[in-house]
């Protein structure tokens, strides 16, 4: 005879069902009735045996055996329900974060603007013609102010690409099609190196400056009061947030970060750098989920507010400029820091007349305020500093991580460089005002020694 033919199996088998309850369940009779009142699949002993005498009789015989088992299962045993226990994770007294190989940016839970929003915050009183330049090698590039988008394919000439109601105050290229350019009070993009530009989103304030990894991943910098042009980026003395996108722009996100950020660069979807209106330099691994304090700017007068502008140059690489404010008697402090590990810092230069005094050893800047600078590479910098008294701009370049300085060569005539873009430490372009109180690009191919003016718009 087969188990299924068996009664007594059967009530075996239900009776060990119920018994992993805790409670009987209060339909138990018709489920019994249910399952055992079946039509047998094969002839046995008890087939001649009325359907519902049958169910009677293994419905008592059930009820006797699972209570006997359901008593002996609670005997010794606490009254009451037994608990119930979820697993879930439980995080460690110190948490660390453990970035992956190649992390991206996360966009936080914090709602995000869209191209419809309409941001808050001060917008800049006065943009230069032309207040920001970038360069992608020695023929192609971009430069951006009041005046509109212009671009040059020969790394001489210049034209105009694009015109608008909005002042332009930064410019971002990953490739030879690929780049944004920041408004005073909007942000475009393009996929085909400037011959269309399409709008973006905002963030919930206006998007002071931006630095993109890829198409897809970039950073910014939102919000803050006071914005002006500071060595071509938009920045505000304090209240800077940053902000995030993976869809190239079409939307942004917070992030945690440290208070009043003024400049952000990343050089890859991890590693990035952060400097802020206290003078102070953090680093991210983990694409800016989380900070730590890198560089403390030397003490200056107490109160003032800070411009800063930092450039990544490799993972472990940046260089920053402070410029505490200040100004007098011709003179406004500025420093400049350099890192080739992440770890130490080189003080490169100062304004001698001013924080210069208070950094006995470190060499002097090339102006006596604060000018433009750009980043070859993690070891190299140019650097041209404005002395507006005499005139004229000097350049000084920074090699061996800013262990060596030389200086060059002087742009004759301005008062005030805006931004520099240089691809080598001989060739680059310089934005400054002339005498004709005109904004100017500038080309040198020698280090600095000559210069020659490119293009010129009404400041």
């Amino acid at each position: 005879m087969s188990n299924d033919m068996d009664p007594e199996s059967r009530l075996r088998r239900f009776a060990r069902s119920f018994r992993r309850e805790a409670t009987p369940p209060s339909n138990l009779a018709g489920s019994l009735m249910s399952h055992l009142g079946e039509p047998p699949r094969r002839e046995g002993p008890f087939a001649m045996v009325p359907a519902v005498g049958m169910a009677g009789l293994v419905l008592v015989a059930g009820v006797v055996i699972a209570f006997g088992a359901w008593q002996l299962r609670n005997l010794g045993r606490p009254t009451g329900p037994p608990p119930v226990g979820l697993a879930t994770a439980t995080a460690s007294a110190s948490p660390t974060a453990s970035p992956t190989a190649t992390p991206v940016p996360t966009p936080s839970a914090s709602p995000s603007a869209t191209t419809n929003a309409t941001p808050s915050g001060a917008v800049p009183s006065y943009v230069p013609g032309l207040a920001a330049m970038q360069m992608v090698g020695p023929r192609l590039g971009w430069a951006v102010g009041s005046r509109g988008i212009y671009a040059t394919t020969d790394g001489a000439h210049w034209s105009k690409q694009y015109s608008s109601g909005d002042a332009f105050v930064g410019v971002d290229f990953i490739s030879s099609t690929t780049g944004w350019v920041v408004g005073a009070q909007s942000l475009l993009g393009t996929t085909d190196g400037g011959r269309s530009w399409h709008q973006l989103g905002e963030a919930q304030q206006w998007i002071r400056s931006v630095h993109f990894v890829s198409a897809t991943n970039g950073w910014g910098v939102a919000g803050g009061n006071d914005p002006g042009e500071f060595h071509g980026i938009l920045t505000s003395w304090t209240g800077g947030t940053l902000v995030v996108t993976g869809d190239g722009g079409q939307s942004w996100s917070s992030l945690t970060s440290p208070a009043d950020v003024q400049s952000i660069c990343f050089s890859d979807s991890a590693h990035g750098w952060l400097a802020t209106a206290s003078g102070t330099v953090y680093r991210s691994t983990d694409a800016g989920h989380t900070w730590n304090r890198s560089l403390q700017m030397a003490g200056t007068q107490q109160g003032l507010p800070t411009a800063s502008r930092i450039e990544c140059a490799a993972p472990s690489a940046a260089w920053i400029e402070f410029a505490p404010g200040g100004a007098a008697a011709g003179h406004s402090p500025y420093v400049d820091y350099a890192t080739t590990n992440a770890q130490s810092w080189r003080t490169v230069m100062a304004e001698p007349g001013t924080i210069g005094n208070q950094l006995p050893g470190v060499p002097a800047g090339p102006g006596s305020y604060p000018g433009a600078f750009s980043v070859v590479d993690p070891n190299d910098a140019v650097f041209v500093g404005d002395t507006p008294p005499a005139n004229a701009a000097s350049v000084m370049i920074a090699t061996n991580g800013g262990a060596t300085l030389k200086r060059t060569g002087s742009i004759p005539g301005p008062s005030e460089t805006y931004d520099a873009a240089f691809i080598s430490t001989t060739t680059g372009w310089v934005l400054e005002v002339n005498m004709n109180n005109q904004v100017v690009i500038d080309a040198t191919t020698d280090g600095g020694y000559h210069w020659t003016q490119q293009l010129a718009v009404s400041r």
